[in-house]
């Protein structure tokens, strides 16, 4: 009897950990900010690089994007195309809120961990890491 009391519970301890959440890291750059960006990947192009970006706000709230740059060193370099979104027109977040883009810079050559992103919006300017 003592033995099978000890394996329902070592059984549903086991099951409780596998369900425990783990901890999560994600790159939330202002915790004020109305939007976040999380980088997700950099993809050569042609014409440059295009950057997966997934932007996260509160559900039911509108934002617009009036361009992004692209800050390499020294380097600025504006944005030339976006998707999922369009530049100076309000979009609204979704039930998720989680509204995934891609955006176009014509940048030849390699992003530095320190790369980072300048969302000018209606609200203002975010500053966001350009890689993960």
């Amino acid at each position: 009897m003592k033995a099978l009391r000890l394996a329902t519970i070592l059984m549903l301890a086991g099951g409780a950990a596998a369900i425990a959440p783990s901890p999560v890291q994600a790159q939330v750059n202002q915790l004020d900010a109305e939007i976040n960006i999380i980088p997700d990947k950099a993809t050569p192009t042609d014409d440059g690089v295009r950057i997966s970006l997934c932007l996260v706000g509160i559900p039911g709230t509108s934002q617009r994007i009036d361009g992004i740059d692209l800050h390499v060193g020294q380097k600025l370099v504006k944005a030339t195309d976006i998707d999922g979104v369009d530049f100076e027109r309000y979009f609204q977040f979704e039930d998720t809120g989680v509204q995934v883009i891609e955006v176009d810079f014509p940048f030849k050559g390699t992003l530095t961990k320190n790369a980072t992103l300048t969302f000018h919006t209606a609200k203002g300017d975010i500053t966001a890491p350009a890689r993960q």
